[in-house]
């Protein structure tokens, strides 16, 4: 069967809004707003975002009427911060559940280097078999965390667990940013035909936000998957509608600050 990646696309590109820290963190990164994972949906409807990734008792209980016209993301496995970093993080959702919820998508998060890498790899194989003979795509968080791993930063590291990604078959690799334009560029060839999706990461100003998005665009990349940079900020439509120009429709980084502000000013008003 076909795997259907469109769902997640525009243009070619892929803005995707993540809301999986609240397993993968704690509330630490939450507040009493956006604690709430209806604001986080209804940013997603309003930001037209290409997807919204959450995991699955999340989806059931919010994803539902009007909030389908955003493709939902089930992420099936996380760990918590409360436990060692190689311990494997086994799925606690089915592809079959996932796919009844209605997602578009199957995320899955792995540890490259982990002690617990080979069962996480053939996790991984049987997550992609059962969600290619539904034709829906999967994205495999690919993330360096193990006893060799010095740097999760480093280059050729990341060049190693891009190369990981397409061998295992994923179609959409999220993999962390090296801060390095020019060296990403390996990154994202030795990912082959898998799409590569870049990770948000902690939130930052609207300036290292946007230059970051401007850069990553550059070497090649799908798109992004961006969250904390959203939600923690006190414009959260402002700045997706900022965002959502810069991926889809190639604006610059001045631009965006401009459009930015523009949309700011109108949604103090609109509150």
């Amino acid at each position: 069967m076909r795997v259907n990646t469109s769902k997640l696309m525009k243009n070619g590109r892929s803005l995707l809004l993540a809301h999986d820290q609240g397993l993968e963190h704690g509330p630490v990164d939450l507040n009493l707003q956006n604690v709430d994972p209806k604001y986080i949906f209804d940013i997603a409807l309003e930001g037209m975002y290409n997807g919204v990734i959450v995991h699955s008792g999340i989806a059931e209980k919010f994803y539902h009427s009007y909030y389908r016209d955003v493709p939902l993301v089930v992420k099936i496995n996380g760990k918590t911060s409360l436990t060692d970093a190689s311990l494997i993080s086994k799925p606690f959702c089915s592809v079959d559940r996932a796919v009844k919820i209605g997602a578009s998508a199957i995320g899955y998060k792995m540890s490259v280097g982990s002690v617990t890498e080979p069962e996480q790899f053939e996790t991984l194989g049987k997550v992609i078999e059962q969600s290619h003979d539904y034709g829906i795509p999967v994205i495999a968080w690919v993330y360096l965390n193990g006893p060799k791993i010095t740097n999760e930063l480093d280059v050729n590291q990341l060049a190693y667990a891009a190369r990981i990604g397409q061998e295992l078959g994923a179609d959409f690799i999220k993999i962390k940013y090296p801060n390095d334009p020019e060296a990403f560029k390996w990154v994202v060839k030795c990912a082959g035909r898998s799409k590569v999706l870049v990770a948000g990461g902690s939130k930052t100003d609207e300036h290292s936000f946007f230059k970051k998005i401007d850069e990553v665009l550059k070497t090649g990349v799908t798109g992004l998957a961006i969250g904390r940079n959203v939600w923690q900020h006190d414009k959260p439509y402002a700045i997706s509608k900022a965002a959502r120009m810069m991926v889809h429709e190639n604006m610059s980084v001045d631009d965006a600050l401009k459009l930015f502000e523009d949309e700011a000013h109108k949604e103090h008003f609109k509150k």
